[in-house]
C-alpha cells in the first residue's frame, strides 16, 4: 500500500511541476505581445534566477531539536541528522530550477512575439 501512495504522490508532483511550467510559458507568451520580447526575456531571467536562488539557499538546512547554548547558539541534536548540502549540490539545485523555469519563459516569449509579428 505504501508503494501505491508513493507513486500517486510522485505523479501529483509531476502534475504540479507541469502546472508551474505551463504558467511560466503562458505568462511569458501573454506579456511578450506588442514587441516586448527583450523586456519579457530579461524580467523572466530575473524572476527565474530569484526563485532558483531561493530554492538553492533553502536546500537541506538542518533543523535543531536541542540547543546547547541559548546565548551563543550551537546545537546538540539535529532533527534530520544535520544534513548540510555541498556547494555542488546547491549549484545543481539552482541549475535544475533555472532550467525548469526559464526554458518555458523563452519558448513562451518567442511564441507570443511570433503571434504579434504574424498579425501585422
Amino acid at each position: 500500500m505504501e508503494l501505491i501512495f508513493h507513486e500517486i504522490f510522485r505523479a501529483l508532483g509531476y502534475l504540479l511541476i507541469a502546472g508551474v511550467v505551463l504558467f511560466a510559458w503562458k505568462t511569458a507568451r501573454d506579456n511578450s505581445k506588442d514587441g516586448k520580447l527583450k523586456e519579457v526575456l530579461w524580467k523572466g531571467l530575473l524572476w527565474c534566477a530569484g526563485i532558483a536562488l531561493f530554492a538553492s539557499f533553502t536546500l537541506g538546512n538542518p533543523s535543531c531539536i536541542e540547543q546547547s547554548d541559548p546565548v551563543y547558539g550551537g546545537c546538540e541534536q539535529y532533527a534530520d541528522d544535520g544534513f548540510e548540502p555541498t556547494t555542488e549540490q546547491r549549484v545543481a539545485n539552482f541549475a535544475y530550477f533555472m532550467t525548469l523555469l526559464y526554458i518555458p519563459v523563452v519558448f513562451g516569449a518567442f511564441s507570443g512575439n511570433k503571434l504579434t509579428t504574424n498579425k501585422e
